[in-house]
């Protein structure tokens, strides 16, 4: 009797062992795993993250980083189906209602995406990237005074991102609200000086509202602070030349 609770014993023992090991063999590949997607390996990370989700389909970090892996890695189709399992596990976890909607749009499913969206901005009324990407989908639907309303809430829920202020200042240009626009790309200009396309678009409204020395004092501000592409500088400095005659 003594020999087999001896026996019992020692089975148990092997048995806590072996579990061990295997609990850290597994958080070992998933260390090495998320430090692969940190370095950009995103195919290596996926590969390993898939087969730790084998072996625990219900570990959330295993999860997230598999479907940011495949997102990165431009497996669209994949990576919805994780983001999906990563939300059966935090619902409530609004990034990945978000990085739903850019597969979805990916995948042309513009209103399940917009429906993404809609979800994560509800969650949290400070995403402004939320807002932004429903305003490029309806902007794509041609639906244009929801486009202008959700890059405006974009604006609103941080006044420093400056992508909107730029798509916007478009929508507008096109819509011939030209002082409108020229505020937004003034604004554009004061957040990210170094970026060149408000710029251009700055001296087209002021052509076309007839202000030809404000666009010309634009166009060496401009030169002066930037080197732009030769054929651009080309453009600018003939332009000049005719505002000047």
């Amino acid at each position: 009797m003594m020999r087999i609770a001896g026996v019992g014993i020692l089975l148990a023992s092997l048995f806590l062992a072996a579990g061990c090991g295997k609990s850290s063999s597994f958080d070992k590949r998933k260390e090495r795993a998320v430090e692969e997607f940190r370095a950009g390996r995103f195919a290596e990370a996926a590969e390993t993250l898939d087969s730790l989700a084998r072996t625990d389909s219900r570990d959330f970090d295993v999860r997230y980083y598999l479907a940011r892996s495949l997102e990165e890695s431009g497996r669209f189709a994949e990576a919805l189906e994780e983001w999906n399992a990563v939300l059966i596990l935090r619902p409530q976890l609004v990034e990945a209602h978000y990085r739903r909607g850019i597969c979805l749009i990916t995948l042309e499913r513009i209103d399940d995406a917009i429906a993404a969206w809609s979800r994560a901005a509800e969650m949290d009324p400070t995403y402004h990237r939320a807002y932004y990407n429903l305003g490029r989908a309806y902007e794509q639907k041609e639906d244009w005074d929801n486009a202008v309303r959700f890059y405006l809430k974009a604006i609103e829920a941080d006044s420093t991102f400056t992508a909107a202020y730029i798509n916007l200042g478009f929508l507008l240009q096109r819509a011939d609200q030209l002082e409108s626009a020229l505020d937004l790309f003034d604004s554009a200009i004061r957040l990210d000086p170094d970026f060149q396309p408000p710029y251009m678009n700055r001296i087209q409204i002021l052509l076309a509202l007839g202000r030809e020395e404000e666009a010309a004092e634009s166009i060496r501000g401009f030169l002066s602070t930037h080197t732009p592409e030769p054929a651009l500088t080309d453009s600018l400095h003939m332009l000049l030349e005719a505002i000047e005659r």
